[in-house]
């Protein structure tokens, strides 16, 4: 088969879809990646071997319909001149106007929902515009790929998709756990490391203020921010605030990386994401697959990652004092204590998040023998 996939972000295809990408291609698929490549060095990416490439412009962010209409007129010439057999799409403008550009050229396609996202999350007359929209794109794609319960009850209760087309990914977009092993984590100091883009919305608030807390007390401890920073994203968090915090000593900014292995051979480092939504967050799939020990958000797409008290803590969502408990609860483990949480997070991953699983999904619905959550 010929097989495109597309997204807001080169960087994004490689990354979270990779292992898929390079299992289809030894499969004998043709396949063909559709994005803009980011102008941001941080973002810039390799494409696999036997990969094709074709950039399209895009506003990722921008709500201006006569940018949206020439990257729908763009992906409907794209998909017209390669005729594909199956096109799969992810995050919102490709799932909207690359689902309606499929269906016209007679592609079959899937739309993976990620996330909830600032459309979701925020409640204004363009945020309910977009998801207007977005049901409308979604009547054009012949499935729809969820990650967790509450992104599944809010397609149901908003009646975004059909729920004959919904099919649920329950360990998210996996991660190669392989790859990803376990490594040695015992030391006498810790660091608590943010891993993703800078955004309110991961709660960049609620860190800054318990990582306050905590070096009150433990001033020895670190607490460093791993990842892009996204000035285009309308939550992002102004590097003048970032630098401010670094300034006061409360926190330590570190930059991006594509070399997430060298990250994670760290000693001493949890994994700390305080996300107000998220689909199923890689990073803390892979703090599991290197056994870090997580303290996150009990939400939909982050509690997965956690059997609470056995690999780390639930916290709630824009609470500071609760986090900051937490991180304050694991500084006061014993090493023997520790050193469980981090076989506890390796044996989850190998059983909830492997790779393998996800690769089975996408077989399955390229041969056309898939089940729908509503055959279940």
């Amino acid at each position: 088969m010929k097989i495109i996939f597309c997204d807001n972000t080169l960087w994004g295809l490689i990354n979270f879809r990779g292992d898929v990408i390079r299992h289809l291609v030894d499969e004998g698929h043709d396949v063909v990646l559709v994005a803009p490549e980011k102008e941001d060095k941080q973002m810039r990416t390799s494409i696999p071997q036997g990969v094709r490439y074709i950039h399209v412009g895009m506003g990722r962010t921008s709500m201006n319909p006569l940018k949206d209409l020439r990257y729908f007129r763009r992906m409907y010439k794209i998909f017209k001149r390669e005729r594909p057999d199956f096109v799969f799409t992810y995050t919102i403008k490709p799932n909207i106007y690359g689902s309606i550009a499929a269906k016209l050229n007679h592609c079959r396609t899937t739309a993976l929902l990620s996330g909830l996202g600032y459309i979701f999350i925020n409640d204004s007359l363009m945020t309910r515009l977009a998801r207007g929209l977005y049901r409308f794109g979604l009547r054009f794609t012949d499935h729809l790929l969820v990650l967790n319960e509450e992104n599944l009850n809010v397609v149901r209760k908003r009646r975004m998709c059909k729920m004959q087309k919904v099919i649920m990914l329950r360990g998210g977009e996996g991660v190669d756990v392989n790859k990803f092993q376990k490594q040695e984590n015992a030391s006498h100091n810790t660091t608590f490391l943010y891993i993703g883009r800078i955004l309110w919305d991961k709660g960049y608030e609620e860190l800054s203020q318990a990582a306050a807390i905590v070096k009150e007390k433990y001033p020895e401890v670190k607490v460093e921010l791993l990842g892009a920073m996204d000035p285009s994203y309308p939550k992002s968090v102004p590097e003048s605030r970032v630098k401010s915090d670094e300034a006061k000593g409360i926190v330590k900014y570190i930059g991006f990386t594509s070399n997430m292995q060298e990250v994670y051979r760290r000693k001493g480092i949890v994994v700390v994401l305080p996300s107000y939504g998220e689909g199923m967050n890689r990073t803390l799939m892979e703090a599991c697959a290197t056994g870090k020990p997580i303290i996150t958000t009990d939400i939909s797409g982050c509690r997965e990652a956690v059997d609470n008290g056995k690999n780390g803590y639930l916290v709630p969502p824009r609470d500071a004092q609760a986090l900051a408990d937490a991180m304050l609860k694991y500084l006061s483990l014993s090493d023997d204590d520790k050193t469980r949480f981090c076989k506890a997070s390796r044996e989850k991953a190998e059983k909830v998040f492997d790779m393998k699983h996800v690769i089975n999904v996408y077989n399955r619905i390229l041969s056309g023998n898939i089940a729908h959550e509503s055959d279940k």
